[in-house]
C-alpha cells in the first residue's frame, strides 16, 4: 500500500497530538483511562511515542476526548457539511504503523464523518495471537484488494477472504485480521459508528 508521497505519522508525533488533546480538556492519565477503558500505562506509552496504538484504541481515546479521530490524524481537518465532496489524493494519505498493521486513513481533511473509511496493509508474517481480538461499537466493511485475508471471530468463527472478496459484520464482536497468504495483504477498510453512540466524534 505504501505510497511515495503519502504522510507518514510517526508514533511520536501522534502521541503528541494526543497528549495535547487530553491537557487542553485538564484530564489527567487517570481520567482519561477511566473514560476511555484504555490502561493508564497504555495511553502515557502512546504519548511518549513508545506505543503505536490500535485503531480500536484511538476510537475509545477519541470518543473519551469528543473528538473526530480526524482531528488527531488530519491537518486542521473542517466538519464534514451538506453537500460537501471530499477528494483524498494519494499525497494526502495519512499512514500510521500500528503494532499488527499499517493504515492509511483517508479523508482526513473532515470531521463529523459517519464513516471512517481507510487503507489497510497486514504483513505475510501476521499470526494469530491469544487476546489480540479487537471490538468497537459499529459495523465494519472490508474489501479485498490484493493477497488473501483471514478473518478471525472472538466466536470461534474463521472466514477466508480472496482478492475482491469482501465481509461485512458487527464491529462489536472481537475480530482479528490475519494475513492469509505468502505476500502482504491489501484491503479497504470502512468502519462506521453505532447509532447513538458516536465512537469517534462527540460533536453532533
Amino acid at each position: 500500500m505504501q505510497a511515495s508521497d503519502a504522510v507518514v505519522l510517526d508514533k511520536s508525533e501522534l502521541g503528541g497530538r494526543l497528549r495535547s488533546a487530553r491537557l487542553a480538556q485538564r484530564l489527567t492519565l487517570s481520567d482519561l483511562a477511566a473514560k476511555s477503558q484504555v490502561s493508564v500505562a497504555s495511553i502515557s506509552k502512546a504519548e511518549r511515542g513508545l506505543l503505536a496504538l490500535s485503531y480500536e484504541k484511538f476510537a475509545a481515546l477519541a470518543a473519551a476526548l469528543h473528538l473526530d479521530l480526524s482531528t488527531l490524524f488530519g491537518t486542521q481537518p473542517s466538519g464534514f457539511l451538506s453537500g460537501s465532496v471530499v477528494v483524498t489524493r494519494s499525497k494526502d494519505v495519512v499512514e500510521y504503523h500500528s503494532e499488527r498493521y499499517l493504515y492509511g486513513m483517508l479523508a482526513t481533511q473532515v470531521t463529523s464523518k459517519k464513516m471512517t473509511p481507510m487503507m489497510g496493509r497486514i504483513e505475510a508474517d501476521s499470526v494469530l495471537r491469544p487476546g489480540q481480538f479487537s471490538k468497537h461499537p459499529g459495523e465494519e466493511f472490508i474489501f479485498v484488494l490484493d493477497g488473501a485475508l483471514e478473518m478471525h471471530f472472538a466466536d470461534g468463527r474463521v472466514e477466508r477472504l480472496e482478492k475482491n472478496d469482501s465481509i461485512y459484520f458487527d464491529s462489536g464482536l472481537g475480530h482479528l485480521y490475519v494475513n492469509g497468504g505468502k505476500e502482504g495483504a491489501q484491503i479497504l477498510v470502512v468502519c462506521c459508528n453505532e447509532p447513538g453512540h458516536p465512537s469517534i466524534d462527540g460533536s453532533r
